[in-house]
């Protein structure tokens, strides 16, 4: 992740005009395929040797917004950086050291829990980005809008498919006997499941 983050830092402080809120320039392209190569290396020094992925994945025109689930753990991130898509997450992860300097360059739609119009505002520019005919990444989102145990889904919260527009589900998977990736608040800590990982 220290290599990723010279390429994520300088790269973001290039935003088109230094505008974020205009569609990625093509130069990210390259950008995006060594943090691809990185971010993968990263995870398979981490333990996750083989990622395999069953059906194809729809172009950004066929499916603007990918929906993840059941979100069970911050390895779901593996998703993110394999693909560099944008994401929608809370607005306290920005400041997370090192880990929120890739999540600015991937430009994510933040959440804030404490504006009361922060929803209003996330759901508008989902549907300005998923309605760009492909000029902006695909959006992924987690519908759930939480971590659970993997036993089962929890009700789907409406973001991802207010725009209307077609919405490809993606569901996440470890196939690891004892389940050492699942984490929420009442489980072991994150260290506790990174070690065990």
């Amino acid at each position: 992740m220290l290599l990723a983050w010279p390429f994520t830092f300088f790269a973001s402080l290039r935003c088109v005009d230094g505008d974020p809120e205009q569609p990625p320039a093509a130069w990210r392209k390259v950008v995006d395929f060594l943090l691809k190569a990185i971010m993968r290396t990263m995870w398979f020094s981490g333990g996750f040797h083989w990622v395999v992925m069953k059906g194809q994945r729809a172009s950004p025109s066929e499916a603007a917004i990918l929906t993840l689930a059941p979100h069970s753990s911050y390895f779901d991130a593996i998703a993110v950086t394999l693909t560099m898509s944008s994401i929608v997450m809370k607005a306290e992860s920005r400041d997370i050291p090192i880990w929120g300097t890739l999540i600015k360059y991937i430009r994510p739609v933040f959440v804030s829990r404490s504006d009361q119009d922060s929803r209003r505002k996330t759901v508008e520019e989902i549907r300005r980005r998923a309605q760009s005919n492909g000029k902006w990444p695909q959006i992924m989102i987690f519908p759930e809008g939480t971590c659970t145990n993997r036993t089962c889904l929890i009700t789907f919260k409406p973001g991802a498919f207010i725009p209307g527009v077609p919405v490809q589900p993606v569901v996440l998977r470890y196939p690891n006997e004892l389940d050492t990736i699942t984490w929420t608040w009442q489980g072991p800590g994150a260290l506790e499941t990174l070690w065990l990982t």
